[in-house]
């Protein structure tokens, strides 16, 4: 299974609410209807302090295959639905999409009461491909995995196409689900992240241009 990750900005005509609300009540509804996907996810943005990402939220989808991923882009639900409905509430100059598989790290419950950090993540030079995604999940993935009030860490990883004709911007994203937005904080201002989790990072990835957000999830497949 593949996991599509479609990072979106809103357009600077209408409101943050107008945007969460069209995007949730409008044109979720709309892509529901292709038939591609095994799931589908909107991670809404949440106001939290330190986070540095542009974006406003993302769409997640889940499919079968990459050859699914090709079918949705050729269908009408997508070409004629979807797709025609995102410039109504999408900046189209500010989007940016990625096509990865997932590594459950620590199989907890999500639900959409939770919150949740995503990281989009390139690793540090002079790091092969094969060793970086290595230490992430084997070295890596059990020091996130201790964080306290964790209940959920999923790393997606770029597909390998990605990388057959130019060095891609991100390797993956991250995303490590907690109970509330006290506990993400909680998390954040731990010294199992401040001196475990963070640091360890900074050995493979490129933390200088990590870019992050918190978010809460609508599910609509």
């Amino acid at each position: 299974m593949v996991h599509s990750l479609y990072f979106i900005t809103r357009k600077p005509t209408i409101s943050e609410a107008e945007f969460h609300r069209y995007w949730r009540d409008v044109h979720g509804p709309i892509a529901k209807r292709i038939r591609q996907l095994d799931g589908y996810v909107q991670s809404h943005r949440l106001p939290f302090a330190g986070m540095n990402s542009t974006y406003d939220g993302v769409a997640e989808g889940w499919l079968k295959d990459e050859a699914a991923m090709a079918g949705l882009r050729a269908s009408a639900e997508y070409l004629q639905g979807a797709l025609a409905d995102e410039p109504n509430f999408i900046d189209m100059n500010r989007v940016e999409g990625m096509l990865t598989t997932d590594h459950v790290i620590l199989d907890g419950p999500s639900s959409p009461s939770q919150v949740k950090l995503i990281f989009q993540l390139k690793r540090k030079s002079g790091w092969s491909l094969a060793d970086a995604r290595k230490y992430w999940i084997e070295v890596h993935g059990p020091i996130v995995k201790k964080l306290p009030g964790l209940r959920r860490y999923v790393q997606s990883h770029l597909i390998d196409a990605a990388y057959t004709y130019a060095e891609p911007k991100w390797e993956g994203v991250a995303q490590l689900w907690v109970d509330d937005v006290a506990a993400m904080q909680n998390l954040l201002d731990s010294p199992e992240f401040k001196d475990g989790a963070w640091p360890d990072g900074e050995k493979f990835l490129d933390l200088s241009s990590a870019r992050s957000l918190v978010a809460e999830e609508h599910r609509v497949i």
